[in-house]
């Protein structure tokens, strides 16, 4: 069990980066809320490719915040319409996922209107008020408010709450407001403009929880923020919640490196922070409840910073879900002749759009426009010279050249075994590798490759049990058959010895008579 974190006793992790952040420019322009585009573009992909069934059919008119698309399992979550309109299609589109993945996407036409399926509801929520939920309540408003996680996962929120999820009681919850990566300052632009609405989703997530006490963590590098926090804290005589700062130092804000970091304890590998009683949620997702509790509003927007040096403008906006990502450019001023690239995330882990008519989706947090000169691979790939410096920069503690050694050579089994999982992606071992080699898409490909042959190898045993079953069943039934004939022979044998022996009787009968007449005369 994890005991109240000490604000003046962190601890550290191995490796990391100390990057430039870029982030001044987007915060000094403020947050702004997005006009309603012409068109949306909703993905229905939910994290490790759970796909959301869609409930409506193209023509149909739709309010914001309507359900248009349900989970078909316990895994997914609820898509909800960000805007009022019509269904214009429903069809097969990248998405703005890892290499763009192509999955179902609903168009909607937007009426402009932007008309709620209901009424928000405006209700003020006191302690007092918190104390009345119940868990499982708290637990069925995350689900139904569509929650995921927003730091960049997307893994839908409610099941790190059920209990058959947790291997121990929940001592602790993180509230992670550390964006360690350049550029990206939604989080922070939430912190300062939404402080009550983050202490009261805290609250709520404490209570689902079951927690006795949770941390805002936020960068060192901060301003006023941790004194905004602390003082409304104050206000409400929260003392079970504290404000810890940490080391501006990349990747903080990963999940298990944060954890090291406040309580000195490690995920272990394979493992999750629910075994060490532990939960870690993103400033967005804490505010996404306390919309929907408060105002009965899912997640149908969510706070996006759009920066990069092509950008004019750099700052936060309000988006909605499905919101073309050329659109949100355009209001940033975006000078589209010298962009060589979109990236969705930061510079360090995000991914590159193949177009900007792709709809941002719940875990887009930032959209890069960055030029050619931002963007090149300065000299040619080289042969790994061994030199460790990936070593020492690798926050998980891995061998990244080992594992680059064994997917290079085809060995993907071996970089299983030296943990290749494990690996975050954070492209620290990258930066700083002087060949050039681009390590993170080695182990995103292998990974890619062992699920599918991880899945192939499920599927396969799937089969031999199948083929098993029948082979057996088969058997079985060619077992009754024999058994039945077995038995029909029996009878038939026993009915003939009963026949045989019927007529013995009678014919002993019939002599018997014969001899009786025979005497009488």
């Amino acid at each position: 069990m994890v005991d109240l974190i000490q604000p003046n006793h962190l601890h550290s992790f191995k490796g990391g980066l100390k990057l430039k952040h870029h982030k001044n420019d987007s915060l000094n322009n403020g947050l702004s809320r997005l006009k309603i585009p012409d068109d949306l573009y909703i993905s229905l992909r939910i994290n490790r490719g759970n796909i959301a069934k869609p409930i409506v059919k193209v023509g149909d008119s739709v309010l914001k915040g309507q359900v248009i698309a349900k989970p078909d399992n316990t895994r997914g979550c609820y898509i909800h319409a960000s805007s009022s309109g019509i269904v214009a299609a429903i069809d097969e589109r990248e998405t703005a996922s890892p290499d763009a993945d192509i999955s179902t996407v609903i168009h909607i036409q937007t009426d402009k209107e932007d008309k709620w399926i209901k009424l928000p509801l405006q209700e003020s929520l006191d302690t007092k008020k918190i104390d009345a939920f119940t868990a499982d309540k708290i637990i069925t408003a995350i689900h139904d408010g569509g929650l995921v996680g927003l730091g960049g996962a997307g893994f839908p929120t409610h099941l790190k709450y059920s209990n058959g999820n947790k291997q121990k009681p929940i001592n602790t919850l993180i509230i992670n407001g550390a964006e360690c990566e350049p550029y990206i300052t939604c989080d922070e632009q939430l912190m300062m403009d939404y402080a009550d609405d983050l202490i009261i989703g805290s609250l709520l997530l404490m209570k689902a929880a079951g927690a006795k006490n949770a941390v805002f963590a936020i960068e060192d590098q901060v301003g006023g923020i941790k004194s905004e926090l602390e003082s409304k804290l104050k206000e409400r005589d929260i003392t079970d919640i504290s404000v810890v700062k940490v080391p501006t130092i990349y990747p903080a804000g990963g999940e298990k490196q944060l954890i090291k970091v406040l309580t000195g304890l490690e995920v272990p590998t394979s493992g999750l922070p629910l075994d060490l009683g532990i939960i870690v949620q993103n400033v967005g997702t804490i505010k996404a409840l306390c919309d929907y509790v408060t105002h009965h509003k899912p997640l149908v927007e969510r706070v996006i910073t759009v920066a990069g040096d092509s950008i004019n403008k750099a700052q936060n906006f309000i988006v909605p879900i499905g919101t073309p990502i050329k659109y949100l450019l355009e209001q940033a001023d975006c000078q589209f002749a010298s962009t060589h690239r979109i990236i969705i995330g930061g510079p360090m882990m995000g991914y590159a759009m193949p177009n900007s008519d792709i709809g941002i989706d719940k875990t887009s947090n930032c959209i890069l426009a960055l030029t050619e000169e931002n963007t090149q691979h300065h000299g040619e790939t080289l042969p790994c010279i061994r030199c460790g410096e990936c070593v020492n920069v690798c926050p998980a503690e891995l061998l990244p050249q080992q594992l680059h050694w064994y997917i290079n050579g085809g060995n993907l089994e071996k970089a299983r075994e030296h943990h290749l999982f494990d690996c975050i992606e954070c492209g620290a071992c990258a930066w700083v590798c002087p060949s050039q080699i681009k390590l993170v898409d080695y182990y995103r490909y292998a990974k890619s490759e062992l699920k599918y042959l991880d899945f192939k190898r499920t599927k396969s045993d799937e089969a031999q049990i199948r083929h098993e079953q029948r082979e057996a069943r088969i058997e079985r039934l060619k077992q009754e058959r024999i058994a039945k004939r077995k038995k029909t022979r029996s009878r038939t044998r026993n009915k003939d010895k009963m026949q045989q022996d019927l007529k013995a009787v009678l014919d002993r009968v019939n002599t018997a008579k014969e001899t009786k007449d025979q005497l009488d005369e």
